[in-house]
């Protein structure tokens, strides 16, 4: 294990066991790195690593704080990874945007309808690697959630949808393919538009086996030996 691993798993342990909180803001730079036995440029690196991932935030004269959200396990249950000890790989979830659009695809297949909701998040496994994930939803349903914050989107989406418009998750389809990665998949994860990535796609129902959500999960190649747990 590098310098640069070890002191981003440091961190990332600290916030999984809750000895750093969201909100709470690090030491400095300097105190930060003499504090874990590293060079600042090795700090630094792994601080930038841990931004990118959406675990903590950098604002400008006031400091660098927590500001990752765990994933509720219900909203990852059919991706949840234990490292080769045995241990939960818990995720964080970082909003990327919401886009609506009247494009046609597997989505608009699934869904039906002409307009669409498309929530962009990128989902951080325990600081192993990253996987970017696509939320389509009816702009109709979309729009009587209510105001949507980020925060929000942050969250478990299948229970905001729940808790707000009374609409259960009661049956997800899924299928998992090799293909190009996503446009989104491309820009947040930075993969190579002409290599095969993982895909996993997924089609909610709720009540009266209606569609509810399509969604898909894409993710580059990763060197770790992972447990997948269902």
């Amino acid at each position: 294990m590098t310098k640069l691993e070890r002191v981003s798993d440091a961190i990332i342990e600290a916030i999984e066991s809750g000895a750093l909180r969201e909100g709470d803001r690090l030491p400095s730079e300097e105190e930060f790195a003499a504090q874990h036995q590293v060079s600042v440029g090795t700090m630094q690196k792994a601080l930038a690593r841990l931004a990118h991932a959406g675990l903590i935030r950098r604002e400008h004269g006031r400091g660098t704080f927590i500001s990752g959200n765990k994933v509720a396990p219900a909203d990852v249950r059919h991706l949840r990874f234990l490292d080769e000890q045995g241990h939960p790989l818990t995720s964080y979830v970082h909003a990327n945007g919401v886009k609506r659009m009247k494009r046609k695809g597997p989505w608009s297949d699934f869904l039906e309808g002409e307009a669409f909701v498309r929530v962009d998040r990128t989902i951080n496994v325990g600081g192993k690697f990253e996987l970017s994930s696509e939320f389509w939803l009816r702009e109709e349903d979309f729009e009587r959630l209510g105001g949507v914050e980020r925060q929000d989107l942050e969250t478990n989406l299948r229970e905001l949808l729940l808790q707000r418009l009374a609409l259960p998750t009661l049956r997800v389809d899924q299928w998992i393919r090799f293909a190009p990665p996503t446009a989104a998949a491309v820009r947040s994860l930075d993969l190579d538009p002409e290599k095969p990535s993982f895909l996993m796609e997924l089609r909610g129902y709720t009540l009266s086996d209606k569609p509810l959500y399509y969604q898909s999960v894409c993710g580059g190649p990763f060197s770790e030996r992972l447990v997948i747990v269902r």
